[in-house]
C-alpha cells in the first residue's frame, strides 16, 4: 500500500527509519501515527511503539543513545515496561503490549504498522482511560475504514471478557470532549466528529439491544 507520507515529518522518517533498523523488529507503530499513514486524516506529531514482551528499559535507554548518539536524545518518562523519550524534538514511545493482533502488523517502507481495525481497538481502550478530543476524531475518521457495526465483534476478539460498556460510555460523552486544533488533512475537514460519534453510539446500542 503507498503511504501518506506526507502526515508525518521528514525528521520522523528518518528516526522511525533508524528505529526499524536498528531496534527488535518486534516494535511496531501504532496510535494515531500509525492509523495517519494508513488512511492521511490529519498530521501527527508523536511516534508510539509497541512490543508484545517485556522492555528492559536499561538495556533500551543504552541502545537509543549508542543509536542516536548524534541526535539530541533525552529520556523524560521510566518505569516497568514503558520508556518516553525526545529525539531531535520528536516525542517518541516504547510500550509493552501483550494484547493479540486482529491482522498482523504490516511492514511498508521503514515502518511496521499496527492495522487499522487493531487501532481502531486501541483507540475503543484508550477513552476508556482518558478523555483526549484526538482519540474522537481518530475513531470518526475510522467509520470510513471499519464498519462501525463490526466495533464490538472486533473488541470481543482481543478482549473477550471485557464488557465494551465502558468505551460505549466514553463515546456517548464526546460532547464533554473539549476540542482542540488538530493539522486535518483536506479530505476530512468537513467531518463532524460528534455528529458521527454519535451515530455509532445509536447503531452499537441499537444491534446491543436486539
Amino acid at each position: 500500500m503507498m503511504l501518506h507520507c506526507d502526515t508525518v515529518t521528514d525528521q520522523m522518517r528518518t528516526i522511525a527509519a533508524t528505529i526499524f533498523s536498528a531496534l527488535s523488529p518486534e516494535y511496531y507503530l501504532a496510535g494515531g501515527t500509525s492509523l495517519a499513514l494508513q488512511i492521511g486524516h490529519r498530521k501527527s506529531v508523536d511516534l508510539d511503539y509497541f512490543i508484545a514482551q517485556n522492555i528492559d528499559t536499561i538495556a533500551l535507554r543504552q541502545q537509543l543513545g549508542e543509536v542516536f548518539r548524534a541526535h539530541d536524545l533525552v529520556i523524560t518518562f521510566e518505569e516497568k515496561n514503558t520508556l518516553w523519550c525526545i529525539i531531535d524534538g520528536v516525542k517518541v514511545s516504547f510500550i509493552s503490549r501483550f494484547e493479540s493482533f486482529l491482522d498482523q502488523p504490516m511492514v511498508v517502507d521503514n515502518f511496521r504498522l499496527a492495522s487499522v481495525k487493531d487501532v481502531t481497538v486501541m483507540k475503543l481502550s484508550a477513552i476508556c482511560g482518558r478523555e483526549e478530543y484526538k482519540d474522537y476524531f481518530d475513531l470518526a475518521c475510522l467509520t470510513k475504514d471499519v464498519d462501525a457495526s463490526e466495533w464490538v465483534a472486533l473488541w470481543q476478539k482481543i478482549y473477550p471478557h471485557v464488557d465494551p460498556t465502558s468505551w460505549i460510555i466514553a463515546l456517548s460523552a464526546v460532547d464533554t470532549v473539549t476540542p482542540i486544533p488538530l493539522d486535518v488533512t483536506s479530505g476530512f475537514a468537513a467531518l463532524d466528529v460528534s455528529g458521527t460519534i454519535g451515530r455509532v453510539v445509536t447503531l452499537i446500542t441499537r444491534d446491543i439491544s436486539r
